[in-house]
């Protein structure tokens, strides 16, 4: 009996010392993983990249203005967020169609189109970009995408 006893003794140190261990190893890789998670450089270069692969591929379609869900772009002032392609299609009060990335290079928000302002604004973090898409107001430090556009009778066609 003398012998059982300090075999379960044994096996019983040892289950000690694994769940302290196992304990010791998941506090350091919840530690770890809450680091790389909160970690600003982290945020903003997952953010920019995706930003990035969004506004660098080529682009060239066609859509027609006078059918749904393209309808508001008859209407000076009006705007269509294309989310296949991450573009945003507006038509100034002055007629005149413009398009860029509608994913905000702050963050990959999507933008919206101020026509009283000529503008697309991020609701996010307040940043402004012109027409153009240049940036106006920060957080944003880089500009929209730009895209061309051509108006051929109701086909507006959207490309690099």
């Amino acid at each position: 009996m003398c012998c059982k006893v300090s075999i379960f003794k044994k096996n019983y140190m040892e289950r000690k010392d694994f769940i302290e261990q196992v304990g010791l190893s998941s506090a350091s890789i919840l530690i770890f993983g809450c680091m790389q998670a909160c970690s600003k450089s982290d945020t903003a270069s997952s953010s920019n990249n995706s930003n990035k692969n969004a506004t660098n591929k080529q682009v060239d379609f066609t859509i027609n203005i006078s059918a749904s869900p393209y309808t508001n772009l008859n209407t000076a002032g009006g705007f269509f967020v294309d989310t296949v392609n991450s573009i945003i299609i507006a038509r100034t009060l002055k007629n005149e169609f413009i398009a860029v990335s509608s994913l905000c290079t702050h963050q990959g928000v999507n933008v919206e189109f101020q026509s009283n302002a000529n503008r697309f604004y991020c609701t996010a973090h307040g940043s402004a970009f012109d027409a153009t898409g240049s940036v106006t107001i920060g957080p944003a430090t880089a500009a929209l995408k730009q895209y061309k556009t051509t108006l051929t009778g109701s086909n507006l066609r959207v490309y690099s």
